[in-house]
């Protein structure tokens, strides 16, 4: 006779089968993956292009355009072409691409030559239009199909290039500022009183050596903040880690979530 708890001892914990048939999952994704990688490995290298590009924007200068409006003549400034400047045209259209002849030529290898157009419609606002781009034309996340009517704050994408849109609305008269407080502003005074040009923030950050000031002094009575000796540094090694699988498998999720 069998001892029923023997049985029972020897059935299939269902932790530990959930465990495996989820690793198996996990195991068939990283395969896929891995055709992935090796019949388009042009795609994945965009993808990560993107995210990178991303990144670069946040560490860097935000990419916008304001629009605005001026007795029914729409106007844009915009910081895409390099610097910021304001941008008037006669039709009110401002066409985004790669081409130099357009209104708005970005360097972008994802643009089309003629990918993406702004237009002004008196009355009634500014319309961002896909001209049948290769890569497509993005609202929000949202794949624009029609001319969709702008708004405050919409994020555009036309291919990897992303930037943010403003609408300038109106102009609001401020109170007048007190007396006391312009001579705090008055750059022609301060200079006549100093006898110095005033200089920037960034002059006051710049290195002794080009201040021309003497660095025989020690830099650790002038730091603002205390310098780690070299024996107190933490030593790094070079050997990538050792992961364990479900490290690996973290990681691999990770990266099909982007």
């Amino acid at each position: 006779m069998v001892n029923s708890n023997f049985l029972a001892d020897s059935s299939p914990d269902p932790v530990v089968a959930e465990n495996a048939s989820d690793l198996e999952q996990r195991l068939g994704l990283y395969q896929v993956f891995l055709k992935l990688y090796e019949h388009h490995r042009e795609l994945l290298n965009e993808i990560l292009d993107l995210e990178n590009t991303d990144r670069a924007q946040i560490k860097g200068v935000w990419q916008y355009i304001l629009a605005g409006e001026d007795a029914d003549q729409g106007y844009l400034v915009t910081n895409l072409l390099g610097h910021t400047q304001k941008l008037f045209q006669p039709q009110h259209c401002w066409v985004i691409g790669r081409d130099r002849k357009i209104g708005l030529p970005v360097p972008d290898k994802r643009l089309s030559r003629r990918h993406a157009m702004i237009r002004y419609v008196p009355q009634r606002g500014f319309f961002l239009s896909d001209l049948e781009s290769t890569n497509g034309t993005f609202l929000n996340g949202e794949a624009v199909r029609y001319p969709t009517l702008l708004k405050e704050g919409d994020r555009i994408r036309l291919g990897s290039l992303s930037f943010i849109f403003f609408l300038h609305t109106g102009v609001q008269r401020l109170a007048v500022v007190p007396s006391e407080l312009l001579e705090n502003g008055d750059v022609e005074a301060i200079e006549k009183n100093t006898q110095s040009p005033v200089h920037s923030i960034e002059a006051d950050l710049l290195p002794a050596a080009e201040n021309g000031e003497d660095l025989s002094t020690s830099e650790k009575d002038t730091s603002l903040f205390p310098q780690p000796s070299v024996e107190s540094l933490p030593i790094i090694e070079s050997n990538p880690p050792d992961l364990s699988t479900a490290q690996k498998s973290d990681i691999l999720d990770r990266f099909l979530n982007r």
